[in-house]
């Protein structure tokens, strides 16, 4: 058995090398997609598909079924292959540890248990370390990683994202890897073969966001101090609270001013601009000109217990907007009243 990440899998089956068995589990479907649907469409040649792969899913089926279908040889071809979708729902999933124990070398099992790891107690996870299979298990993503996993996702799909587009679009989708990808392939659908970098007005195009009325507009108006733009930001998004959920608007606002406190307290220590980047970078952000051009001035403006201040009181309102000691309001006043004491 080995616990392997989807990049170490994906290697060895682009080198010809298939394990008995993958559990490919865990809180993140979008990685449990990609593997399962590299197996599904290179494990062996169109035509010997139809005799020879098999998908079912988890509600229609039980382990016990699942081992029978994978006990029989392949049909002129080198290897069996059984996916089972939704293996979180299987009846009886245990019950899959019979064949497991005892795996025949022509099938390859592919188990896609999502939402939750598989009970590692069971028989049947002991039964796949035996097996020699490979295991992956997926953990979400914090809200303030997703902007480097698009990033890093638009790079190994050959073209670059700027830093404001993929903060944009990690806003936009939150932590979902599977909207993100989507976004990404909608956007490189529309322009063409000709993408170099995804911008802003990409996303904002293709992906119906507005470049003008988000979280980071928000936050870098309140790092001006500019009170009169950041309040026509909060207004606008007050009309449309599905497409401006107040707690993420909030974490993106807190994430923004952790960071800031993380620069001033560094400039204040060592008197150094160089360092105080260094430490923004080090906590998250991801472009020196972009911490230069928006955190310096701010710095002027903010010291590093204004951001304690600030971090404390977004605080406060992430608890009021999930209904914590807070009289009933819209998401418009909330923000309105967050906007006045964050600036004052």
């Amino acid at each position: 058995m080995a616990v392997l990440s989807q990049e170490e899998i994906l290697k060895e089956l682009k080198g010809g090398t298939y394990r008995p068995v993958y559990l490919l589990m865990g809180e993140e479907p979008y990685p449990i997609d990609v593997v399962s649907d590299y197996i599904e469409q290179h494990a062996m040649d169109e035509a010997e598909r139809t005799f020879n792969q098999t998908v079912v899913y988890g509600r229609d089926t039980s382990g016990k079924k699942v081992g029978l279908e994978c006990d029989q040889y392949p049909t002129f071809a080198e290897r069996r292959v059984v996916i089972v979708r939704e293996a979180q729902a299987t009846s009886q999933i245990g019950d899959l540890e019979t064949y497991v124990s005892h795996c025949l070398p022509t099938t390859v099992l592919v188990i896609c248990h999502k939402y939750k790891a598989l009970d590692k107690r069971l028989k049947l996870y002991k039964a796949i370390e035996k097996a020699g299979g490979a295991i992956m298990e997926t953990k979400k993503l914090y809200d303030n990683q997703m902007p480097h996993w698009i990033s890093t996702f638009a790079t190994k799909s050959g073209f670059g994202i700027e830093d404001r587009a993929a903060d944009l679009l990690a806003e936009h989708v939150g932590t979902n890897m599977t909207d993100a990808a989507k976004a990404i392939e909608k956007i490189r659908a529309a322009v063409g073969a000709g993408l170099k970098t995804i911008t802003v007005d990409m996303v904002s195009d293709n992906v119906g966001i507005s470049k003008e009325y988000n979280a980071f507009e928000l936050r870098d108006a309140l790092f001006r101090k500019d009170k009169r733009k950041a309040l026509t930001i909060v207004k606008a998004m007050g009309q449309n609270e599905k497409a401006y959920p107040v707690q993420a608007i909030i974490a993106a606002l807190y994430n923004g001013f952790d960071h800031l406190f993380t620069y001033c307290f560094a400039k204040a220590t060592t008197k150094s601009d160089d360092e105080a980047v260094k430490a923004a970078m080090a906590v998250g952000e991801r472009s020196p000109f972009m911490v230069s051009k928006n955190f310096g001035p701010a710095s002027r403006l903010y010291t590093a217990s204004d951001c304690m201040r600030i971090t404390n009181l977004l605080a406060e309102y992430d608890m009021r907007s999930k209904g914590y000691n807070w009289p009933e309001t819209t998401t418009r006043d909330m923000l309105v009243d967050l906007v006045c004491r964050v600036i004052g």
